[in-house]
């Protein structure tokens, strides 16, 4: 098992890139949950409690910040690249089921997973779903059986949606967040000057203002890091 440490709450394993997370999906199912500064800054009780039961690993450099506080080491493993290497590692050997976005978005998504991997075994769905759809697609997944699903609705809506699915249907599954989105271009990655330097939650904020509303809580959390208070 990898080292790991509570931070706010939430247990965040250190790992050494995305070669110890893929190894741990070969292992066993289970939800990959990505932390960062906004999620450990909010301490949401219902996610802390999902994160805790499953793998959270550090996408954020706020987590891989605070984990080295704590005495670990760990890379960040961007989610956005994460969930395209387990496309490419299981594309022709595993089941695959995409949740989120608007429907021309997880369209073109599929489109261009199917094109840059023949023969994948993809079903699909965008991530506008009332109860009564959740139930469905419960159900669904007693039937198609998928063994990889792939959830771009946003934290902790994803989060609460994947712990449902599971409940009914063990499988390995990950929340990408917009990820969807940047996959087919409609949403920019920074640089990679600025991935390398981790600085890309600053780039999406200065790239797109609307977002500043979420800026309060990585302030929150630089403080809580400066401070040490990360229990």
């Amino acid at each position: 098992m990898l080292p790991h440490r509570t931070i706010r709450g939430f247990t965040t394993f250190a790992v050494p890139g995305e070669d110890a997370i893929v190894s741990l999906a070969d292992q066993a199912d289970g939800l990959l949950i990505a932390v960062n500064a906004e999620k450990l800054a909010r301490a949401d009780q219902v996610l802390r409690r999902i994160v805790n039961a499953n793998v959270g690993y550090p996408d954020g450099m706020g987590a891989v910040l605070a984990l080295r506080r704590l005495g670990l080491r760990s890379d960040r493993v961007a989610g956005a690249d994460l969930w395209v290497r387990l496309v490419r590692e299981y594309a022709t050997t595993r089941r695959f089921h995409l949740i989120g976005s608007t429907p021309e978005v997880i369209q073109a998504v599929a489109s261009k997973l199917r094109a840059d991997y023949p023969g994948i075994d993809l079903r699909f769905r965008d991530g506008y779903l009332d109860p009564e759809q959740v139930d469905r697609l419960t159900e669904e997944f007693t039937t198609t059986r998928p063994e990889v699903v792939l959830v771009g609705m946003g934290s902790p809506r994803q989060e609460v949606l994947m712990e449902r699915l599971f409940k009914a249907h063990p499988a390995l599954y990950m929340g990408l967040g917009g990820s969807f989105d940047v996959y087919v271009g409609r949403k920019p990655r920074a640089p990679l000057v600025v991935q390398t330097v981790g600085l890309e939650w600053a780039y999406q904020f200065v790239r797109a203002p609307r977002r500043l509303h979420r800026l309060p809580a990585y302030l929150k959390f630089a403080m809580l890091l400066a401070l040490g208070r990360l229990e």
